[in-house]
């Protein structure tokens, strides 16, 4: 009911910043995107802001990468992909202890198409060939904080202030705006809830959709051991159909202490990321075209009292998601 309220505004244009559907974290992706009521790393800059107030022990940084080239297809051998996102959370009581658990991020979103063919005339009979390439950026300023927080319950809130730009090399065309993102996630012992509100970006006279994201996981214990993280969310995107992403994770911790290393868990992840459950306006069997099935594999250790995360995800979908992403998360 809070999906469909809210995306009944109607707006002109195409869809500005389209790169942002391209996802981030490689834990999340490798659960097909059913992140929004765990964002439990520093990729929650991105899934759910409110999700930086469960980390509020340690500085961490986050650095994802994936590049990827489309050779084996006709006319675009040439083209290259290329996205990156750069993270760093910082907890407020490090240095204040006005603010609490709030914990600040920062991060940054990258995504280029280098390679593209170019045709142009100079005014005269003169045709020339070349290349240019398409970049997207985004900025994030992000906070989150918890309203209370028990042994067996608590709420988080948290917000995003975005920038965002997009550059056309050779042709001169630029533009850029500002979006905002409010999250929250509500977590009952193994239970968690989660919210997040897009607002849409504007960008000359092409508009973002509003957007709003709910989901649940669940943390199911398999012994002594053994864990297993179901999730699902439900994501509307206005003048598009109703999505549904679903993952899973299944996990083994506390496996090996040696010394000052100690080898923490190790997680295998899948997930449906983008299916169309709804055909309104006559698109979800076009839609489902480019849904995709992923996978991870993730790695948590620390030495001495640095933590680390180092996850892998499997992507299919459309042919520019056709990647392997990787990504390491430090604690300190």
């Amino acid at each position: 009911m809070i999906c469909s309220a809210s995306v009944q505004l109607a707006f002109a244009g195409t869809d500005a910043a389209a790169f942002l559907k391209k996802n981030v974290g490689t834990k999340a992706i490798g659960m097909g995107g059913a992140f929004t009521s765990i964002a439990d790393d520093t990729s929650a800059i991105y899934w759910n802001p409110a999700g930086l107030a469960r980390i509020s022990e340690f500085y961490s940084l986050y650095a994802m990468g994936s590049t990827g080239a489309s050779d084996k297809y006709p006319g675009l051998k040439d083209v290259v992909p290329s996205h990156q996102f750069f993270a760093v959370s910082v907890p407020a009581k490090k240095f204040t202890e006005y603010l609490g658990d709030t914990v600040f991020g920062f991060g940054y979103i990258s995504s280029t198409m280098g390679g593209i063919q170019h045709t142009y005339s100079t005014g005269d009979s003169s045709i020339y060939r070349g290349t240019m390439s398409h970049t997207d950026n985004a900025y994030y300023l992000s906070a989150g904080i918890p309203l209370w927080k028990n042994d067996d319950n608590a709420l988080y809130l948290g917000a995003s202030l975005k920038y965002i730009t997009y550059s056309f090399s050779a042709i001169g065309v630029s533009d850029s705006g500002i979006d905002i993102d409010g999250g929250a996630i509500y977590t009952l012992d193994t239970l968690s809830l989660g919210l997040l509100f897009q607002k849409g970006v504007k960008m000359g006279e092409d508009y973002a959709p509003m957007t709003v994201k709910m989901g649940v996981s669940n943390m199911f214990k398999l012994g002594k051991r053994f864990q297993l993280l179901g999730a699902a969310d439900i994501v509307q995107r206005q003048d598009e159909p109703l999505i549904v992403n679903l993952g899973a994770e299944l996990g083994m911790t506390d496996i090996i202490e040696i010394g000052s290393f100690g080898l923490n868990g190790i997680f295998l992840r899948g997930g449906l990321s983008e299916y169309a459950i709804e055909n309104r306006y006559g698109i979800a069997s076009d839609y489902n075209e480019t849904s995709s099935f992923n996978f991870g594999l993730g790695f948590e250790f620390n030495i001495t009292d640095y933590y680390f995360q180092l996850d892998i995800a499997i992507c299919s979908g459309n042919i520019f998601e056709e990647t392997t992403k990787f990504a390491l998360n430090f604690y300190f």
